[in-house]
């Protein structure tokens, strides 16, 4: 019988590295449905293997969680958390290098068309200098990633987030290169100490506040959206030195997370993360589900609207629409207090937080 907790070691892996594995949390029956769905689904002629979207709400895909041990692990390790409406159906195609490296990043913030042109780029203020002409005249354009350049109308934040990034596997990746989730293990308190620092230091939280450059030039001379907190990414890779290396897997700064078919990965918001290159034979299939726990007193908590599974933006409508709360809850503060105490979220390790 599947678990309902996580063992003693997954607290330890959870609480030391920003992840955890839990192997065979979905059944191969359920595992076997949703992949040949999605097999189904698939273009037959195309280079890029683009989902259909009515997938991501079907009852095969986000039954991977409501409908397998993840669903208890998660309430009784985070805690309650509203219905889960949607997921995000990702499929790497057979020997795609993805353009180059892998590029780690912490969800929720805006990604987007950008100058290619160095010049073009203020780099006082890490925006374009023709901010309109990318960002809208108003910062209103929308992110490939579906996010928005700022969360709140005041502008001091521009970052989403939710508490777990839940990741379902539908087919074998357990050697490297074969399209895995890669994460920078053990990250996740450096990103939470960034943002106490913006918090501290009465910046914005997130990109173009303190030490988190939105736009950055690459060694080549070309801009690039910078997912990452610059004191992030260099103790990243100075912990990169210390670990040793995995035949076959040239990104050292990367830990590949190896799965099998109906394996899960439950990954902490603030474990930076990626999708890595798929030089194998076969599609990469994974199912992801951004979830975040049940706050109190948010009148939109279990509206559909919000796209509770999918959204790394939850303080707004999914596609962007501003929403109304009441003079007692503050969302914007409250998501800032929890990005600032991600443990904050997660009632099954307070015990294990406080030890140690």
């Amino acid at each position: 019988m599947p678990a309902e907790t996580f063992t003693a070691d997954q607290k330890q892996s959870l609480l030391r590295d920003g992840y955890v594995i839990v192997r065979g949390a979905a059944p191969p029956e359920q595992v076997a449905r949703a992949r040949d769905r999605i097999q189904a689904a698939l273009p037959k002629d195309e280079r890029r293997l683009l989902v259909p979207a009515g997938l991501a709400t079907h009852e095969d895909t986000v039954g991977l969680l409501n409908d397998t041990c993840l669903a208890d692990i998660l309430r009784n390790e985070m805690g309650p958390y509203p219905p889960i409406v949607s997921a995000q159906v990702a499929v790497t195609p057979p020997y795609d290098d993805l353009d180059g490296a892998p590029a780690p990043h912490v969800d929720g913030s805006w990604s987007g068309k950008i100058p290619t042109d160095p010049d073009e780029i203020d780099l006082a203020t890490t925006r374009p200098k023709d901010a309109a002409r990318y960002f809208g005249p108003d910062d209103d354009v929308r992110g490939t990633n579906d996010g928005q350049l700022w969360l709140d109308p005041d502008r001091t934040i521009s970052i989403g987030s939710y508490t777990a990034l839940v990741g379902v596997a539908l087919n074998d990746q357990t050697e490297p290169g074969n399209g895995q989730f890669g994460v920078l293990k053990g990250m996740h308190e450096a990103v939470e100490a960034v943002f106490r620092r913006q918090r501290d230091a009465g910046s914005v939280i997130g990109p173009e506040g303190l030490g988190w450059p939105r736009i950055k030039i690459s060694a080549s001379g070309r801009p690039y959206m910078n997912g990452l907190p610059d004191a992030v990414r260099e103790a990243a890779h100075c912990a990169a030195e210390q670990a040793p290396p995995i035949a076959g897997w040239p990104w050292r700064w990367v830990t590949p997370v190896l799965l099998d078919a109906g394996d899960a990965v439950i990954a902490l918001h603030s474990c930076p993360h990626t999708p890595t290159p798929n030089l194998g034979p076969n599609p990469r299939m994974n199912v992801y589900f951004r979830v975040r726990r049940l706050r109190e007193g948010n009148p939109h908590e279990g509206t559909r609207r919000l796209g509770h599974g999918v959204s790394d933006h939850p303080d707004r409508g999914y596609f962007g629409q501003f929403l109304d709360y009441p003079p007692d809850y503050d969302p914007w503060a409250t998501s800032v207090a929890k990005l600032c105490d991600h443990w904050s979220e997660w009632d099954g390790m307070r015990e294990l937080v406080a030890s140690g």
